[in-house]
């Protein structure tokens, strides 16, 4: 027997496009057939194809739903936690880093005043060394610098 499609509107096409752009959003699930449509709707799939402004919304709907882009909902909801974990991580990190540019600062600071009450000009201590010297080594450079590290005496 066969089965009879009525006509279909112009709000007939309207409601279908909002719908195959909701389904172009996973709103509505990530598979989309003609099939499905023709459930929802009770259209034949050659109607629904014969208006241009469908079948270009049903297009639209299976390009983003095969290119990956849009997710279930259960998949946003995980990316979303694990999105606030790595967010949550990042701060703790930062604020990590910041405790210890905050640390590097004070201690150049004190070295920088001890250098100058010595009476040596911080011009003289950014200069490039000879060609030819070595670097000190980390223990050299700990013991040169230790004396320097003490804190700032407070001013009266």
């Amino acid at each position: 027997m066969a089965k009879r499609f009525r006509r279909m509107t112009e709000s007939d096409i309207n409601l279908i496009i909002k719908d195959l752009n909701r389904w172009a959003m996973g709103d509505l699930g990530s598979k989309l057939t003609w099939g499905l449509l023709e459930e929802r709707f009770g259209f034949s799939r050659q109607s629904l194809q014969a208006k241009p402004e469908i079948k270009a919304a049903y297009d639209t709907a299976k390009l983003a739903l095969s290119g990956g882009i849009v997710k279930t909902k259960e998949q946003a909801t995980q990316e979303n936690t694990e999105l606030l974990v790595e967010i949550a991580r990042l701060k703790a990190e930062l604020e990590a880093y910041k405790q210890k540019e905050q640390k590097w600062m004070l201690r150049w600071q004190q070295i920088a005043f001890h250098v100058r009450q010595k009476g040596i000009q911080m011009a003289d201590i950014s200069k490039t060394r000879p060609e030819k010297t070595a670097v000190p080594s980390n223990t050299d450079t700990t013991q040169i610098l230790r004396p320097l590290d003490k804190e700032i005496p407070r001013s009266l």
